[in-house]
């Protein structure tokens, strides 16, 4: 605030330069119009010199007010000069905001209505406004006028020139403004630089770089920003190693290229570079290295950062907060993102949609959805992103008709159009609860073309649920449009494999092969005791390889006695079945497992990421781990959580195709003798599955052995018994599922082939 004594009546004969003086000590807006009141108080006129300093401050600086910038140019008592009317236009090109290039032309009319001539700085400040809203015809207009007016030669609007044709996408007139220019400095240079990486053209802008006599740190933090916007990194880090100095934005340039490129690993390296050479990191690196902690599920590396952000008094604002929440939710730890959530100074948008994504994500459905409708009851509209969030939570419980009821709320009450992310998150909702037929309808019936992700969700269903005919029609479609994508092979293959059609599903790899498609490996990392291992299916590059491999075939006879045997049907090539069971038994994140049993304190929760989906043979070995062994393992895949706890998944066994919210049993079945083993030993003449209750059931075996007890324990145990003798008969695995309430209990044929029947409540 301005001491009250600068504000004392003035004399009459006070020259107004006074004020301009007052003028340049204020430092707020709330200071310039007290100051500009106390002007109008005192009588005084505006003459343009003492409005220099508002009108420059309210346009230009972040916390002005463009709009009183325009008043006080529209309503001085004297015309205005061409530096007011050039800091107005500036003020709204730099705006961003609707109407702000509008208004720019609107003052540049009323010059000429005024015969103020405009200058270099005019047009400079014009064609950033074309370019911020890429007004392509505008600013030709503008080019035009620039010839006329014989400012061509202008390096500062010959620069904003080549910059607003870049923009547009007209790399070759920008480039015929760059080469008809006579004199060229390091701006018109990085403007080029620039313009021919905005357009795609890294090569043309190495060339351009290795032409160029004179560099600065623009020069090379462009051309470096350029090589990570195509992937190059190998050729980034030899450029960044080559740079003669490296400032803050080379390092987030390089940090962040490393975590948005899949390569967290060299990026939380590159960040211990760093501090070896004490350079303190901004938010943005943080936040790059907390996407980079969540990739690899580093939570020891994630809690350091967090702790860092705290030692160091880093500002943390909604970005860096958001990004937290999302490490700790992406590592397992959903506790400590909720804390992380509630601890937040200002809970935006960006951070709710945090909190409500990592607890869909871990299974946490309902405590989304609460936190959403939290979110909104305090004010905060959702955004497209929050509804994903949303979307994805009702697709993990299994909830359809609440996944319509927000799917239909973003439109008609937060005016939210859907894009192609919330139409797959709608046909994952619909391919999980086995709804396929109507799935492919939705598909058919969207407003927007689908794209392959889509697909992909609908594909995978098809296999999930064992939809073969649907299965191979889209399979089809997607080897065709999404030729590189080696995962829509191997699930089409599969398809035609589990269906019995080896030649097609040779016919699938084929094609695979020929197209030069490889098969992306199945990888698990997981952190212990401060370093991120990583592991490959059927790895023997590890340095404790054999004491790994000893440490699973002992978990393997452990769990073996509780019913467990390879589930080789998730090998689906024409191998031996002890081949299939090699093959399975050494899978990445079966490795990973095993090696936190070695190295970790019993008890501890093992915290592994995959980067493919884990295979039903590996879903249900460590099923039996977490029961057998009492550890907690939390393995995230490419398609979402799974905490194993105790027997139970928080998938709620997905992989099976089954709805555990209603009290159904639902038999998977192949083969008429099991079928009519279970109709001749219960006495019923009709089967009703779709109805038929998992207490009711046990009613009627008891009522089938009343030599036994009635309670539902022993009914278990003895019906194992009647089972297995039917399961003999059957070729191929059998599951049988008994779902009451949210305890489900799994009965496998492996179980009870072993005479065990693992109760997973």
């Amino acid at each position: 605030m301005l001491k009250p004594s600068i504000f004392k009546p003035l004399k009459p004969d006070f020259h107004s330069i006074s004020f301009t003086a007052i003028f340049h000590k204020c430092k707020s807006m709330k200071q310039f119009k007290e100051a500009h009141t106390q002007l109008i108080i005192n009588g005084l006129t505006h003459p343009p010199p003492s409005l220099r300093p508002i009108i420059s401050f309210s346009a230009l600086d972040p916390s002005g007010d463009i709009d009183y910038a325009l008043l006080l140019l529209l309503r001085t008592s004297t015309p205005p000069t061409v530096f007011l009317f050039n800091t107005t236009i500036r003020g709204f090109s730099r705006a961003r905001r609707p109407g702000s290039l509008l208004s720019s032309v609107l003052l540049f009319v009323r010059m000429g209505v005024l015969s103020l001539a405009p200058n270099n700085f005019t047009f400079t400040f014009l064609f950033q406004g074309c370019s911020n809203c890429v007004a392509f015809d505008l600013g030709r207009q503008f080019h035009g006028m620039v010839i006329k007016n014989s400012f061509e030669m202008d390096v500062f609007v010959r620069n904003s020139i080549i910059r607003f044709y870049s923009v547009c996408g007209r790399l070759d007139d920008a480039r015929w403004v760059f080469d008809e220019s006579s004199e060229l400095d390091v701006v018109s240079w990085n403007s080029m630089i620039d313009g021919c990486i905005r357009n795609g053209n890294i090569l043309e802008a190495l060339s351009l770089f290795s032409k160029m006599t004179e560099r600065n740190d623009i020069s090379w933090n462009s051309l470096l920003g350029g090589l990570v916007k195509f992937s190059c990194m190998d050729d980034a880090y030899r450029f960044f190693v080559e740079m003669p100095r490296r400032n803050m934005v080379s390092w987030v340039v390089m940090i962040s290229g490393y975590a948005q490129n899949g390569q967290p690993k060299e990026a939380l390296a590159l960040f211990r570079e760093m501090q070896m050479l004490d350079q303190e990191p901004n938010s943005a690196i943080l936040v790059s290295v907390l996407s980079a902690c969540s990739q690899l599920g580093a939570l020891d590396h994630g809690c350091w950062v967090h702790c860092y952000i705290g030692k160091k008094c880093v500002r943390v604002d909604s970005i860096l907060s958001a990004a937290l929440i999302d490490m700790y939710a992406k590592c397992g730890s959903i506790d400590l993102a909720m804390q992380a959530f509630s601890t937040s100074r200002k809970r935006d948008v960006s951070a709710y949609t945090a909190a409500i994504s990592g607890l869909a994500m871990n299974g946490c459905s309902e405590e989304a959805l609460q936190l959403f409708e939290q979110m909104k009851g305090e004010g905060i509209s959702p955004d497209g992103v929050s509804y994903i969030a949303v979307l994805c939570a009702c697709s993990h419980a299994g909830w359809v008709e609440k996944g319509f009821h927000y799917f239909a709320s973003m439109s008609d009450v937060h005016g939210i159009r859907p894009e192609l992310d919330h139409y797959a998150c709608m046909v994952d909702l619909l391919g999980r609860a086995g709804l396929l037929e109507e799935a492919e309808k939705f598909v058919a019936s969207m407003p927007i073309k689908p794209d392959n992700v889509i697909w992909g969700a609908l594909l995978g269903a098809c296999r999930v649920y064992g939809n073969a005919e649907m299965g191979q029609r889209v399979g089809s479609l997607l080897v065709e449009s999404d030729q590189n994508h080696d995962g829509r092979y191997i699930l089409l293959s599969n398809i035609y494999a589990e269906s019995m059609k080896g030649e097609d599903a040779e016919q699938v790899r084929k094609t695979m092969r020929r197209r030069k498609v490889d098969r992306v490996p199945g990888c698990s990392l997981i952190e212990v005791a401060g370093f991120v291992h990583e592991f490959f299916s059927g790895d023997r590059s590890h340095e404790k390889t054999e004491e790994i491999y000893l440490m699973w075939e002992e978990i393997v006879k452990e769990i073996k006695k509780f019913g467990y045997r390879e589930e080789t049907r998730a090998v689906v090539f024409d191998v031996e079945e002890e081949e299939k069971e090699a093959v399975i038994g050494h899978h990445s994140e079966k490795l990973a497992v095993a090696f936190g049993f070695l190295y970790t304190k019993s008890g501890s929760t093992l915290r592994i990421v995959k980067n493919i989906r884990i295979c039903s043979d590996c879903h249900y070995a460590i099923k039996l781990v977490s029961k057998v062994f009492k550890r907690k393992i939390a393995i995230r895949d490419r398609k979402c959580f799974h905490h194993f706890e105790e027997g139970l998944c928080s998938c709620k066994d997905y992989w099976q195709g089954l709805q555990w919210s209603q009290m159904q049993l639902i038999i998977v079945l192949e083969g008429s003798l099991f079928l009519a083993a279970i109709m001749y030993e219960l006495g019923i003449e009709e089967l009703p599955l779709s109805k038929l209750s998992s207490r009711e059931l046990l009613r009627m075996w008891c009522k089938s052995f009343p030599r036994r007890s009635d309670s539902e324990e022993m009914a278990y145990q003895w019906g194992q018994e009647w089972f297995s003798g039917c399961f003999h008969n059957l070729e191929r695995n059998i599951s049988l599922f008994f779902c009451s309430g949210s305890d489900p209990v799994s009965v496998t044929y492996h179980e009870l082939e072993a005479g065990r029947v693992v109760a997973m409540c």
